[in-house]
C-alpha cells in the first residue's frame, strides 16, 4: 500500500539503484489500475522523461535513472531530461546551459525548453507579470507535456521527496484542508495545467466502451496522456543529498529556499529543521497523518464502490452525453455499522463520481462539499413524493418522466438506446435522466475551423512501387484533435473523392491565381445545436427528415438535444444566407438535405466532409459497477 511506504528510508545513506527501481516499480504499477487502460501494466515504461531544475533532488533522480538506463540497455530503456529555461532572469539561459552540461556529462540526452511569454507580457519582464508563479507554472508544465508527447514519453519523473510531502501537508493543514486534502503529494497523477492539449492531457489514444445491450453502439473514449511520477517521495531529502555527494553529482542550491521571510513554505521548512514545532506537527506525526488520510481515501472509495453496485444504469448514451440512473432508497444506501455522517460522506462521494461521467469539466472539478446538500434528492426515503429537477456539477438531473415498465416484453432490442430495464429491487422511483446542463445565453462553446481543400494528388511516400499508380487517389486535409465543451474530442477532414494528376494541377494553379498563392479552405463552425437549426431543418419535408427528428427525440430528448455538438457551414460561404447545419458528429448523423445543398452550391469544390470523435476520458469503474458496461475497456 502506498501509505505504508511513507516511513521507509529513514536513514541518511545514498539511495542505491536497486532500491530506487524497487520504489519506482511499486509507485508506477500500483497507480496503473484500469481507469481507462485495457489491462493492468506489469512493467515500467521504456521511455522516461525527467524534469530537471539542477537542484539536488532532480540531479539525484537523473543520476539514478542514468544508472538504470545503463544496466538495462538491452531493454530499450531511454531517458530524456528536460531543462526549462524560464527566461525570467537574465542569467536563466546560462543556468539552463550549465545544468544541461552536467546532465550531458552523466550521459543523459537533454533538451532545453525555452518558455515563450505572451505578447501582453513582452513589454515587461516576466518577474513583473501579475501572478508570475502561476503563469510560469502553467507554461512550464505545458512545455514539459508537449515535449514528452513529441518524444512519445508517457511518464515524466520529478524529484519530489519526503520533506516536500511533509511541508505540503503542513501548509494544507494551516489552510484548513481535511480528508483527501491531507493525503499528501500524489505519487502518480496526470500532468497538470495541460487541459485541452491532445496527446498530453488524458488523450492521444482511445478505447472502445461497449454497453450491456447487444444493440448498444460502441463508443470511442479518449485515453492516454502524460503522467507525473514521483519515485523518490518516500525518501528524505538527506538521502538525495547523500546520493549526489557519494557519486560526485553536481547540483545547485538556491539560497532563497531557506529564507523564512520570503514564503510560508520557507517558514514551515525553517520550523521543521529547527525542531521548534510541537511533536504533533513534527515529521513523524505528519507522515502518520498522511498515511491515515490515504487510508481514509481508499476506504471511502471502497465503500463508494459498494454503493455504486446498488445504483443501476438503465440507459447509457455517451454519444449524446446522457445517462439514466436508478438510485437506491436512502435505507438501501445506508452502510451498516457506520455513523450517519460517514454514510452521508460516502453518498456524497458517489454522487460526485456519477456526475463527473457526464459533466463538462475535468474530474473533481467541484469540491466535495458542493454535493453534500443533494444526496437526499437522489437517495430518497421510500415515502418521498416531491421530486424536482436540479442542476449539480454541470449536470442537469431530471426525474424520469414515467414509471419504468420492467416486464421482459417491454424491452425493444431493435433500438440501440432502449434501457436494459433491470432495476434494483432495493429502489424507489428515484430514477433520474442525466444530461449536460443547458448552456447559458451568449456562453456557447464555439470552435471556428478552416480546412484546406485538397488540390494536389500524388502517391504517398509509403506506397509500394510495385502497385499500379492510381490517378484517383483519395486525398484529405484534417484538422488537429480539439476538445469541445470539455466532453468531446473531435477532428474534421475534407476528402477529395478523386482527381487526375492533370486536373489537380490545373485546380491548384487556379487556387493560387484567385487566392494569392493561398490554398482554398472550407470554414466550419462547431457549436451546440440551436432551436433555429431545428426550424431550418424542418423546412425540408421528406422521409429522412422524419427519421432524423424521431431519432433526435429518442436519443436526446427535451433540452438535452441542445447540448449536442453540430458542425455548420457559416453564413456567407458560397452565398449561404444562414448557417447550414451539416451534421451531428457524435451521433454519426448527417442533417437531411445538407449534402445536397453542398453539392448544388459547389461548397468545398465537390469534396466531402468527414469527422472523427471520442468521448472524454472518464473513470470506467463507476460505469462497470452500475452495470452500464458489458466489460472493461
Amino acid at each position: 500500500m502506498a501509505g505504508s511506504c511513507l516511513l521507509r528510508s529513514s536513514n541518511s545513506g545514498a539511495i542505491s539503484t536497486p532500491k530506487f527501481l524497487e520504489n519506482f516499480k511499486r509507485v508506477w504499477l500500483e497507480s496503473r489500475a484500469p481507469r481507462a487502460e485495457r489491462r493492468r501494466e506489469t512493467r515500467l515504461p521504456r521511455r522516461i522523461g525527467l524534469a530537471v531544475s539542477g537542484g539536488a533532488d532532480s540531479m539525484a533522480l537523473a543520476y539514478l535513472c542514468r544508472q538504470w538506463e545503463k544496466t538495462h540497455s538491452r531493454d530499450d530503456v531511454a531517458v530524456t531530461a528536460f531543462v526549462v529555461d524560464h527566461k525570467a532572469r537574465a542569467e536563466s539561459t546560462r543556468e539552463a546551459a550549465t545544468v544541461t552540461r552536467w546532465l550531458t556529462d552523466l550521459g543523459i540526452h537533454t533538451q532545453i525548453l525555452e518558455l515563450s511569454w505572451s505578447q501582453s507580457t513582452q513589454s515587461q519582464t516576466p518577474s513583473q507579470v501579475s501572478a508570475f508563479e502561476t503563469h510560469a507554472r502553467r507554461l512550464r508544465f505545458q512545455a514539459l507535456g508537449t515535449a514528452c508527447r513529441d518524444h512519445r514519453i508517457q511518464a515524466l519523473l520529478m524529484g519530489h521527496h519526503q520533506d516536500d510531502n511533509v511541508e505540503t501537508t503542513l501548509w494544507r493543514l494551516c489552510s484548513g484542508a481535511r480528508g483527501a486534502g491531507l493525503a499528501g503529494i500524489p505519487e502518480v497523477n496526470p500532468i497538470p495545467e495541460c487541459h485541452g492539449l491532445f496527446g498530453v492531457a488524458e488523450s492521444g489514444s482511445s478505447v472502445i466502451l461497449q454497453g450491456v445491450s447487444s444493440a448498444s453502439r460502441r463508443i470511442p473514449m479518449s485515453t492516454g496522456g502524460i503522467f507525473i511520477c514521483r519515485p523518490l517521495l518516500s525518501f528524505p531529502k538527506a538521502r538525495l543529498l547523500a546520493t549526489c555527494h557519494d557519486n560526485h553529482v553536481p547540483y545547485v542550491s538556491d539560497p532563497t529556499n531557506f529564507d523564512p521571510t520570503l514564503t510560508p513554505r520557507n517558514a514551515i521548512r525553517s520550523l521543521l529543521s529547527s525542531d521548534r514545532l510541537p511533536r504533533a506537527l513534527q515529521t513523524p506525526s505528519v507522515l502518520s497523518l498522511v498515511e491515515k488520510s490515504q487510508d481514509l481515501v481508499r476506504d471511502t472509495t471502497d465503500l463508494s464502490n459498494e454503493l455504486l453496485q446498488k445504483c443501476k444504469i438503465l440507459d447509457l448514451n455517451l454519444a449524446t452525453g446522457t445517462m439514466t440512473v436508478q438510485f437506491p432508497s436512502s435505507s438501501a444506501a445506508a452502510i451498516p455499522n457506520l455513523a450517519p455522517s460517514i454514510t452521508h460522506q460516502i453518498q456524497t462521494t458517489t454522487l460526485r463520481r456519477i456526475t463527473d461521467l457526464i459533466a463538462p469539466f475535468p474530474d473533481n472539478h467541484f469540491p466535495l462539499r458542493s454535493f453534500e446538500d443533494f444526496t437526499s434528492r437522489v437517495f430518497q426515503d421510500s415515502g418521498a413524493t416531491k421530486i424536482q429537477a436540479f442542476t449539480l456539477g454541470g449536470v442537469m438531473f431530471q426525474p424520469h418522466p414515467k414509471p419504468l415498465d420492467t416486464s421482459p416484453s417491454s424491452t425493444n432490442n431493435n433500438h440501440p438506446h432502449t434501457p436494459p430495464l433491470n432495476p434494483s429491487p432495493n429502489t424507489t422511483n428515484s430514477t433520474w435522466f442525466l444530461s449536460r446542463q443547458p448552456f447559458r445565453k451568449n456562453c456557447l462553446p464555439t470552435l471556428n475551423l478552416s480546412i484546406p481543400i485538397p488540390t494536389q494528388t500524388h502517391p504517398e511516400k509509403n506506397t509500394s512501387t510495385t502497385e499500379p499508380q492510381d490517378n484517383h487517389l483519395k486525398l484529405k486535409q484534417t484538422t488537429p484533435w480539439t476538445l469541445w465543451d470539455d466532453r468531446y474530442w473531435l477532428r474534421f477532414s475534407i476528402l477529395q473523392p478523386g482527381a487526375t494528376h492533370q486536373n489537380a494541377h490545373q485546380n491548384n494553379n487556379k487556387n493560387e491565381n484567385e487566392n494569392g498563392n493561398e490554398k482554398a479552405a472550407l470554414p466550419l463552425v462547431l457549436r451546440p445545436l440551436l432551436k433555429s437549426d431545428i426550424q431550418l431543418i424542418r423546412r425540408n419535408k421528406n422521409k429522412p427528415l422524419d427519421q432524423f427528428l424521431k431519432r433526435l427525440a429518442k436519443e436526446a430528448p427535451g433540452l438535452s438535444r441542445f447540448t449536442l455538438p453540430v458542425v455548420v457551414i457559416p453564413k456567407g460561404e458560397s452565398g449561404l444566407e444562414e448557417d447550414l447545419p451539416v451534421g451531428l458528429p457524435t451521433m454519426e448523423q448527417w442533417v437531411p438535405g445538407a449534402q445536397e445543398v453542398m453539392r448544388s452550391r459547389s461548397i468545398a469544390g465537390g469534396c466531402s466532409v468527414e469527422w472523427e470523435w471520442m468521448y472524454k476520458m472518464v473513470d470506467t469503474e463507476p460505469l462497470r459497477l452500475m452495470g452500464g458496461l458489458e466489460r472493461d475497456p
